[in-house]
Formats: structure tokens, sequence, C-alpha cells
């Protein structure tokens, strides 16, 4: 009886520390998604932005169709730069990892700029919520980006 005692204990034991190493992976995984879209929101070249984002890539902008691949992506951030006085920058808020690590979401604040046709600069806040997924190499790539208006915000931090 005492045998199996020991057996029973030891297996939850040994259960408990699993969990808990798992619980601290994916506090780190979200700390990396944290940080990948930082770096993301930081990308000056059009090079380096698409390196961030899947090839199958989906972006849901406002008033645009689903666009979905690098080249409709691209033709629709080249129209949105082509506005005078386009900026755009972001910051996340929260991400969220699957407890197998291998796919993410983040939360953000988004301020888009532009000049209207008297060449005031319109500021835009945004809410976005962007849905990662690991590669074969164990990178974050954004596969689907959401985003609207949110007349609430003032601010991005």
């Amino acid at each position: 009886m005492r045998r199996l005692f020991l057996v029973v204990f030891t297996g939850i034991l040994l259960a408990s520390c699993a969990n808990e190493q798992t619980i601290v992976d994916r506090k780190q995984e979200e700390a990396n998604l944290m940080e990948t879209s930082r770096e993301w929101s930081q990308s000056f070249s059009t090079d380096e932005y698409f390196s961030f984002i899947g090839e199958g890539g989906i972006m849901m902008a406002p008033g645009q169709p689903l666009l979905e691949g690098h080249e409709k992506i691209r033709n629709v951030l080249q129209e949105f730069q082509s506005l005078p006085g386009f900026k755009v920058t972001w910051e996340p808020q929260q991400a969220l990892v699957s407890k197998s690590g291998d796919l993410g979401y983040t939360i953000d604040k988004m301020l888009m700029n532009f000049d209207d046709e008297n060449g005031v600069t319109v500021n835009q806040f945004q809410k976005v919520v962007s849905i990662w997924k690991k590669n074969e190499k164990g990178e974050w790539k954004m596969v689907v980006d959401i985003w609207n208006a949110d007349p609430t915000l003032t601010s991005i931090n």
C-alpha cells in the first residue's frame, strides 16, 4: 500500500511540474510575441515589413475587401502610403499564446496619420487584432490582421 501511495504521489508531482513548465513557456512565448509585434511596428522598409507576414497572410482593412497574400496586401499598403503625410504606428497591448505554443494573437492600438485635402493632419486611432502562427523555423508570422476605427482612443500607449 505504501509503495502504491509513493507511485501515485510521484505521478501527481511530475504532472504538476509539467503543467508549471507549460505555464512558464506560454508566458515566455507571449513575451516573445509582444516583442515580435513591436519589432514589426518599427519595420521601415517594405521588405522588412513583409518579413513579419506569412505568405498567405490576410489583412482586413477598413473599407477594403479581404486581402490575401503579399501582392494584394502590398497594393493596398501602397495606396495608403500614397496619401500625403501618411504614417502608421502601433503598440501591442496584450498577447495570448495557445497551450501548444504555435498559435497566438495580439491586441494593439494603432494611430494612422495623413493629411486631408487642406493639408491638415488627420489622426485616426484604430483597434487591432493580429493572429500569429509559428512557422517551421519557430518564427512568429502574422496570418490574419484586422482593424477598425476606435473613436474612444486618444493614445496608443
